[in-house]
């Protein structure tokens, strides 16, 4: 088998597309064909402009290329070879960021083809799934207010949901807001229910420390992203303080960076993103990093279903899988993008048992959101 193009699809909302919006306001899908007919399918988060440029620019030198023209007549099946040599071939240029994120939508592909080719899910491909569905927390951003909040909680609720996440610059515009703001959905819900804040810009040191002394009276099971993603010794020392457990890892790429966070950040919960951090192949790489470590891993999972489907193979074959992370934003990219959308069913995401992903894509969406540079 051989690979005779590596297409990417641009997919953008039409509404205006803000800074501040829900970061899947427009994704880049990734088709490998191959010249058996065989297409497998992935996707990349972030920029979608930027993303297409790497994977379709020329040979610039030997350690500047483009993935597409490195890839073209080479067994999709080889993974692992195909993998190096993205990292290896784009060493000057890449190692981190956007070409990281590039290189993770290619390889989702890749263990889609092989999937496919072999009839198995991807799970099986990694040894075989150690459960068949996996806990599922409602992941939402700030409302515009506490009321709105506490709705929108119980709504959450409502649905099954058993761990529930707010935030993404806060909530209630400084430190002593979002205490606030979190306490309420406390009152309001319970006990029992999982509660998790995410900051998404990094605020002060000493204001971290507050906050997580204060969300620790409220049982929050973590904060994610209180300080800069660079500040692996402010993390450090958060940790070393912080009641409430600290997270991280949305923003981060490849095993070398996960593993400075848990040895120079001292984190014990990171969160790779399949999309961003390498791919099915990398995230493996990091799990065994955090193993061995006794760090959980709770994937970061903000994206199409085709993000969700790998997340889900990804965690069915892991000792420890707490949660996945599941967008709950009314988003059309999210919605229709797959022809069976993932669904709850009593707070679990099932795992797929299709071959590859085992997901069919909507064209008719795929269509109506394409868009050209």
């Amino acid at each position: 088998m051989k690979i005779t193009d590596i297409e990417t699809i641009i997919l953008r909302l039409p509404e205006p597309v803000l800074a501040n919006g829900d970061n899947l306001q427009d994704v880049l899908i990734i088709r490998i064909h191959t010249d058996e007919g065989l297409v497998g399918i992935g996707e990349a988060h972030t920029s979608p402009t930027v993303l297409k440029a790497i994977i379709d620019a020329p040979i610039s030198h030997l350690t500047t290329q483009g993935l597409k023209p490195l890839l073209m007549g080479k067994n999709p099946l080889r993974i692992n070879e195909l993998w190096n040599a993205m990292y290896d071939h784009t060493v000057s240029y890449g190692r981190r960021g956007a070409v990281m994120q590039a290189i993770s939508g290619i390889d989702i592909a890749l263990w889609d083809l092989l999937g496919k080719a072999t009839g198995q899910p991807i799970h099986q491909l990694l040894g075989g799934k150690l459960r068949d569905a996996v806990p599922a927390y409602a992941s939402d951003l700030t409302p515009a207010s506490p009321e709105a909040m506490i709705e929108q909680a119980q709504s959450h609720a409502d649905a099954g949901f058993t761990g529930m996440k707010f935030g993404w610059g806060g909530l209630g515009g400084n430190v002593k807001s979002d205490a606030k703001w979190v306490g309420e959905i406390r009152a309001a819900l319970g006990p029992d229910i999982a509660l998790m804040l995410d900051m998404g810009t990094p605020v002060p040191f000493e204001q971290a420390v507050w906050l997580a002394g204060a969300l620790a009276e409220q049982d929050v099971y973590f904060l994610e992203e209180p300080l800069s993603p660079d500040d692996l010794d402010g993390f450090a020392k958060l940790v070393a303080v912080s009641p409430t457990p600290i997270a991280t890892g949305e923003k981060e790429t490849s095993r070398f960076g996960f593993r400075d966070l848990m040895e120079r950040g001292g984190l014990r919960i990171v969160q790779p993103d399949i999309a961003r951090c390498g791919g099915i192949t990398e995230i493996r790489r990091i799990a065994a990093l955090a193993e061995v470590r006794n760090v959980r891993v709770i994937p970061h999972c903000w994206s199409t279903d085709i993000l969700v489907a790998a997340t889900l193979h990804f965690l069915a074959t892991q000792r420890d899988a707490p949660w996945q992370e599941f967008n709950v934003m009314n988003n059309p990219l999210k919605s229709s993008l797959s022809r069976k959308p993932f669904k709850l069913a009593d707070g679990m995401l099932r795992i797929p048992d299709g071959p590859g992903l085992g997901i069919e894509l909507n064209e008719e969406t795929i269509e109506r959101y394409r868009w050209t540079p």
